[in-house]
């Protein structure tokens, strides 16, 4: 596979945080709340760690084929027939992951933004920014996501940490408790949010040094997962882990409180929104495209651009399927289980095959 090798580990980092930093900002603290209490950040911690491990086999794999993505290199390990049905699980995970992110989007705007435009259009919209931008190559893909991620970390770190200047210590207390069924539930539930990292199948055959696969992920999860133990720490220490736990969106909350001066910058929580619906837009991008690459790998088209098409209406009813914001969370946690075990298991399965043939192979030639 003969590839233009263009893009830096810098900026393969770069896709992979600004994929990870999405939809979830805004809850995250609730749910790590309710799984640990003021253990909350030690949750989120655990969660962060999952994610690398995880990562770690998948990318450590992809950096041994650097010339291929996956789902090419697996129909040597697995055979055709195998690796199309894996392929195509992995495409239904993916469709599902981009159609229910954009969902929880229209919900969040419709109750905060635009209260009276129909979420239909706040959905449609969304996903034909994303259509059309998937329309571009791999490069101009990793362009993006480069351009947008300074725009995401800097201003939501400078809100956070202002907001913190406020928070009582004492809410954080205990900070480690005995971790329970729930607290390692909130831990699996944290690494979702990590799942579409995914991507650096795409990003290694075009990578100036894919051996640096594992660097990059490395240093983006832990960026992000900076950035979600902040916004943990923030809002459980402003408003204590029980009143966490009743607060829909925790972090606009502690976004509103964050103010410098008297008087003179106030409302910062109107920042935070415009920064969100950036961070949304790259996450559903990524998924997107990842889905239309899949698609395109399935059907054996030349590029994505077609396919990207196709799978916009497929999309948006899978977004307008669940009745209410309850139904779009039990999907996604649904969803979330069911991908970590496909995700994982294939990985692992991969892993196994490989080694084998390895093992095979230096015992014939010995």
């Amino acid at each position: 596979m003969n590839t233009p090798r263009q893009i830096t580990t810098l900026r393969a980092a770069a896709v992979i945080s600004s994929t990870i930093i999405g939809v979830g900002i805004l809850s995250f603290p609730r749910y790590m709340a309710v799984a640990g209490g003021s253990s909350a950040p030690f949750v989120a911690f655990c969660g962060i760690v999952i994610s690398f491990i995880s990562f770690w086999l998948l990318a450590s794999l992809c950096r041994r084929f650097p010339r291929e993505p996956l789902f090419v290199f697996s129909r040597r390990l697995l055979g055709r027939p195998l690796a199309f049905v894996f392929t195509l699980l992995i495409f239904l995970i993916f469709t599902l992951l981009t159609g229910l992110t954009v969902r929880q989007f229209g919900d969040v705007a419709t109750t905060v933004l635009y209260k009276k435009t129909p979420i239909e259009a706040t959905i449609f919209l969304m996903l034909l920014i994303c259509q059309l931008s998937a329309r571009r190559s791999i490069i101009k893909f990793s362009y993006i996501h480069f351009f947008y991620l300074p725009l995401i970390i800097g201003p939501t770190v400078l809100i956070t940490l202002i907001s913190m200047r406020n928070i009582d210590w004492l809410n954080l207390q205990p900070v480690l408790t005995m971790p329970s069924v729930s607290f390692w539930r909130g831990a699996r539930e944290a690494s979702y949010l990590f799942q579409s990292s995914f991507v650096i199948i795409l990003l290694v055959p075009y990578m100036q040094k894919p051996k640096q696969a594992v660097r990059a992920g490395a240093l983006a999860i832990a960026v992000a997962g900076l950035l979600y133990l902040l916004i943990v720490i923030a809002s459980v220490g402003l408003f204590g882990s029980e009143e966490t736990k009743l607060l829909l969106y925790p972090t606009l909350e502690s976004a509103r409180s964050a103010a410098v001066g008297e008087g003179f910058l106030e409302r910062l929580d109107a920042l935070f929104i415009v920064l969100w619906v950036i961070s949304v837009y790259t996450t559903v991008y990524t998924t997107y495209y990842l889905a239309a690459v899949l698609l395109q790998n399935l059907c054996n088209f030349q590029d994505q651009r077609s396919t990207s098409t196709v799978l916009l209406p497929l999309v948006f009813i899978i977004a307008m399927l669940p009745s209410n914001v309850f139904e779009t969370y039990t999907w996604s946690l649904t969803l979330g289980n069911a991908s970590l075990v496909v995700l994982t298991g294939y990985v692992a399965l991969l892993w196994a095959l490989f080694l084998f043939r390895r093992f095979r192979k230096k015992g014939a030639s010995g």
